[in-house]
């Protein structure tokens, strides 16, 4: 496969995206021979004779870059306006993506400005990555760099061949009816759905949410240290069979005030009595909708802000939301949701983990003695670390002090890179499987160290 690299970073060979790109080379160039990279700078913000050269024979077109106050560099903007106006044809139906190293809240900004560009002008867009600078260090940032790029070079090879994808192994989908009331449209795009996952080797199972007794959350806060809501009503069976060996889920309904209505928030407002230390679950989400008769363009925007919000409380990988046009449009996401099953990818989290996960967590510090299984949750995954400052840190006074600067900061990440011999190692997959959700959360409540067999034997009884 032939890539495209426009590297849209200010830094340029000081970039530490770059850096990402060149663990990318490294793996499919030179260890798997798969690929070829053509890494081009395109900071100017112009489209030169190299750059047109490069994206007429590319089969991918990566964009890498920075976040600039909370939006792509400006000259990455003219660069994308340039192209659009000047050089439709010649991008037009190219599968594009976009990579970038903030790993900021605020880069949800930048990628959905970059998102609503490829769509817009006809290419096919690919779900983007931020990530962590810092992470690329790590074998688990190196992991999701691996497993996302996996994913998309695969999607762009599907966009060139329209093959159904198969299932590397058999998986089980469930496709969530969240509307109000029955829709034609709705049950069309689901039987299509479940037509297609079928056809690719998943299990299906279709759960309507109307059709259960779940009562509001009174926010009584009797779950709030024990896990146990003051109601017995349908919500625990239908939680645990949404989620119990559950690989990938697709939610339907109507798009009503940038959400998808009553029924479905009811049904998420019941989700308090799982605490905040999330679902732990790495399961494949995405989200089909129609308009309402109230809703607008607008609506859209706000309703994938909401999405990623959600997800990253819950350790999922938010594959995208798509609005129902056609079935065609439908059974094409269920395809990329295969792919990203079949590529291993990694729980992202939408782009607004961070920020969720650090106020929960303060949240769960102020209230440790009532909470302690979400205390020691986020205790372990850091958020509580304190980092000493460096004794190196000092102010800049020049720019040949800037330069140096950059070039330090680049040492870990030249210096992991000559020392790279193979390929990341793909950490085990969904595995809390067949494990019950409730009983793990409550026992998480407790503090309790509660083995997966008696989980799953809880379960069970």
């Amino acid at each position: 496969m032939k890539i495209c690299v426009l590297n849209c970073s200010p830094k340029n060979e000081l970039s530490i995206t770059l850096q990402a790109v060149a663990f990318l080379q490294k793996w499919f160039q030179e260890k798997l021979k798969e690929d070829e990279f053509d890494i081009v700078p395109a900071f100017s913000g112009t489209v030169t004779e190299k750059i047109e050269k490069a994206i007429k024979k590319a089969d991918l077109i990566i964009m890498s870059g920075a976040v600039f106050h909370f939006d792509v560099h400006s000259s990455m903007g003219k660069l994308l306006d340039v192209l659009s106006d000047d050089h439709h044809d010649m991008i037009k139906d190219k599968p594009v993506t976009f990579l970038s190293t903030s790993g900021m809240v605020g880069d949800t900004l930048a990628h959905n400005r970059f998102e609503i560009w490829a769509k817009r002008n006809g290419l096919r867009y690919i779900n983007s990555l931020s990530l962590e600078s810092s992470e690329i260090l790590s074998p688990i940032g190196r992991e999701e760099l691996f497993c996302w790029f996996k994913y998309t070079r695969s999607t762009a090879g599907y966009y060139k061949s329209g093959v159904l994808p198969q299932a590397k192994k058999r998986g089980r989908v469930v496709l969530l009816d969240t509307s109000e009331n029955e829709i034609d449209r709705i049950a069309s795009a689901i039987k299509a759905a479940k037509q297609r996952f079928e056809a690719s080797g998943f299990d299906t199972e279709v759960i309507t949410l109307r059709d259960k007794v779940i009562h509001n959350c009174t926010g009584c806060q009797s779950c709030f240290s024990n896990r146990i809501c003051i109601y017995k009503d349908d919500w625990e069976k239908t939680f645990e069979n949404l989620y119990l060996d559950t690989d990938m889920i697709a939610y339907f309904g109507e798009l009503h005030y940038s959400t998808l209505g009553n029924c479905y928030k009811t049904f998420l407002e019941r989700h308090a009595s799982l605490g905040r230390s999330g679902i732990e679950d790495e399961v494949i989400k995405s989200y089909f909708f129609i308009l309402d008769e109230k809703a607008d363009r607008e609506d859209i925007t706000e309703f994938k802000i909401h999405c990623e919000a959600f997800d990253g409380l819950n350790c999922s990988y938010l594959s995208d939301i798509c609005e129902i046009e056609s079935n065609d449009k439908v059974r094409e996401m269920c395809d990329k949701m295969t792919i990203a099953y079949n590529s291993d990818i990694m729980p992202q989290n939408g782009f607004l983990k961070d920020g969720i996960r650090n106020g929960f967590s303060k949240i769960a510090a102020s209230v440790k003695e009532r909470c302690p299984g979400d205390y020691r949750y986020f205790r372990e995954i850091g958020c509580y670390d304190t980092i000493e400052p460096s004794p190196h840190v000092r102010w800049l006074d020049n720019a040949e002090d800037a330069k140096k600067d950059r070039e330090a900061r680049l040492m870990p990440y030249k210096m992991t890179l000559l020392h790279l011999e193979g390929l990341p190692v793909i950490t085990e997959r969904r595995k809390n499987k067949s494990i019950s959700v409730i009983e793990r959360q409550k026992a998480a409540a407790r503090g309790a160290e509660t083995s997966d067999a008696s989980m799953k034997r809880t379960h069970i009884c």
